[in-house]
């Protein structure tokens, strides 16, 4: 797989609310036993990503209040960055009329011999102010 068309991908997984399509997507980027870790959520192998996407989908990757899930969308912010077998991109969720709270992240990964994600870790870099405590 082209490094370019697996960021592509990494987006549409992240923003992908059909769970057949979200899968195909998943099998087509991630090494079966692929991973993502980061600050909030991790898993290894497409079931676990895929659920580990889907519920962050369905709680919102924003820190909103209780209920609140806006239709918000991941965007690349960042060129791609890459290599040997390492890429970095940044990405942004929010900044829109329906999430106008935003977050700003990057991702660091390890590339699979054919080009899939082998391993993915995430930090956020910038977000909302989090309710005190």
């Amino acid at each position: 797989m082209d490094i370019n068309q697996a960021v592509v991908n990494y987006i549409a997984i992240w923003n992908e609310r059909d769970a057949e399509r979200r899968r195909a997507l998943i099998a087509q980027t991630w090494s079966e036993d692929g991973s993502y870790v980061g600050p909030s959520r991790d898993g290894v192998g497409h079931d676990a990503i895929d659920a580990m996407i889907a519920n962050a989908q369905q709680r919102s990757v924003l820190p909103l209040a209780q209920g609140q899930s806006p239709g918000w969308r991941m965007s690349l912010a960042s060129g791609i960055d890459t290599h040997h077998n390492y890429v970095r991109f940044s990405w942004t969720v929010g900044g829109t009329a329906d999430a106008p709270l935003y977050t700003k992240g990057t991702v660091f990964a390890i590339l699979a011999a054919d080009g899939r994600l082998k391993s993915v870790i995430g930090f956020t870099d910038a977000g909302p102010a989090r309710a005190p405590k």
